[in-house]
């Protein structure tokens, strides 16, 4: 058994970014751009109207006082035209369009006056700007960016900004992180699937979807392998199936009882140890280990409790930080954040471990509240479901009394 700095450590040395791949941009999204994208066209394309309204030559406008001008044709977005704004006309035109030849600026429809509101080609338009500036109201071209100009560099995250950007400039694909790929397999013969009633002596699989959702929240791709009975062979194909993902998560059949079959079926599999078993409360059994493969990097095998509190800890501790690496996420994100907060109620710490207690957090005036929630144990999920964050208590035993500062993890 070891310290859970050390375990931490181990993990994080075993795992590494994943190399990079050309995806569809949708499927990029949320993910590390490794290359630049850079634009083919110009934005705007052409020169285009910012409101809706008349465009106009400026040297046909009155100053302070009313323009009169024949409309010979009505432009909507996506619509061109061959014509040329002459002296004494304008072009009826909405936001976006092209602006026509000839014409240098726009009037906006809230400056019609009269009647002339309607106005449209073949009609004659009464217009008053008393601010009018020469240009007005058009976004020239290229004046966003040009083409041949990188507009997302690498190392970026691609959001939906981002997405849309990189669709403007052309980018059909991008080369981004990939998403880890994360097999999930619950073990147990007393599981039975969350839409099936449980039988005497059965449970549903909770484990499953839950750690399927903390995959997704991560931004990783779930692979879910639903339930393996305690049968040898019934886990190690689905060991085997799950190996050939990036990460394989398993929870259950770890810790030191008879049917706790997984550690020697992982080593029958080909995984390597790299620790079993943490001084930590929950989650003491969990185990870590790597399956080397020849084409690509090793899976990272995560043998959590099965106890779903337990196992929720554990993936928190463990496994968050090593997709978060495969992901190419910068360090400083890899772990949930830690702070320091005060007790609103009295905490104890366990003799020989680390313990993670599940707590609601509050901002204060001076700082962070902490308040342990009613918890009866590792197979509880009523008092996590509903954390903020968890008390991290060192061991020693200690009985921390209301309104002591304890390190908190933040949820």
């Amino acid at each position: 058994m070891i310290d859970l700095t050390d375990a931490l450590a181990l993990v994080e040395q075993a795992a590494s970014a994943l190399p990079p791949r050309r995806q569809g941009l949708a499927d990029a999204c949320g993910l590390l751009l490794a290359a630049p994208v850079i634009s083919d066209v110009d934005s705007p394309p052409w020169d285009r109207a910012m409101m809706d309204g008349f465009a106009v030559r400026g040297a046909d406008v009155v100053e302070s006082g009313v323009t009169e001008l024949d409309v010979v044709v009505d432009l909507a977005a996506g619509d061109v035209t061959a014509l040329e704004i002459r002296a004494g006309c304008c072009a009826r035109i909405m936001t976006g369009a092209p602006i026509p030849r000839g014409a240098d600026a726009i009037i906006p429809v809230e400056c019609v006056i009269d009647d002339s509101r309607g106005a449209h080609a073949g009609g004659r338009v009464r217009l008053r700007d008393e601010r009018f500036r020469p240009g007005q109201h058009i976004a020239r071209r290229g004046t966003a960016f040009r083409a041949g100009q990188e507009v997302l560099a690498a190392g970026m995250t691609l959001g939906a900004g981002a997405i849309g950007l990189a669709a403007e400039a052309g980018a059909t694909h991008v080369v981004a992180a990939p998403r880890a790929r994360v097999a999930i397999l619950s073990t147990g013969s007393e599981l039975v699937p969350p839409e099936a009633v449980p039988a005497f002596g059965q449970t549903r699989n909770s484990n499953g979807p839950m750690l399927t959702a903390a995959v997704k929240l991560l931004g990783a791709e779930p692979i879910p392998l639903g339930i393996a009975a305690d049968r040898p062979e019934a886990i190690r194909a689905s060991v085997a199936q799950g190996l050939a993902a990036d990460v394989l998560v398993l929870s259950g059949g770890v810790s030191a009882g008879d049917l706790d079959l997984v550690p020697e079926i992982f080593r029958l599999c080909g995984v390597e140890k790299i620790f079993h078993k943490v001084r930590l409360k929950p989650g003491k059994p969990v185990f870590f280990g790597v399956f080397p493969r020849e084409q690509s990097p090793p899976t990272l095998v995560f043998g959590l409790p099965g106890n779903p509190a337990s196992s929720l800890v554990c993936f928190d501790l463990f496994t968050r930080p090593a997709i978060q690496i495969l992901a190419g996420v910068a360090r400083e994100h890899w772990h949930l954040p830690r702070s320091r907060a005060r007790l609103t109620a009295p905490a104890k710490a366990a003799p020989d471990r680390p313990v993670y207690l599940p707590c609601t957090l509050a901002r204060t005036s001076h700082g962070i509240d902490a308040t342990p929630l009613p918890w009866t144990g590792s197979s509880d999920l009523l008092g996590l479901a509903g954390a903020g964050g968890m008390i991290a208590l060192p061991a020693g035993g200690t009985r921390f009394e209301a309104g002591a500062e304890v390190e908190i993890v933040i949820k």
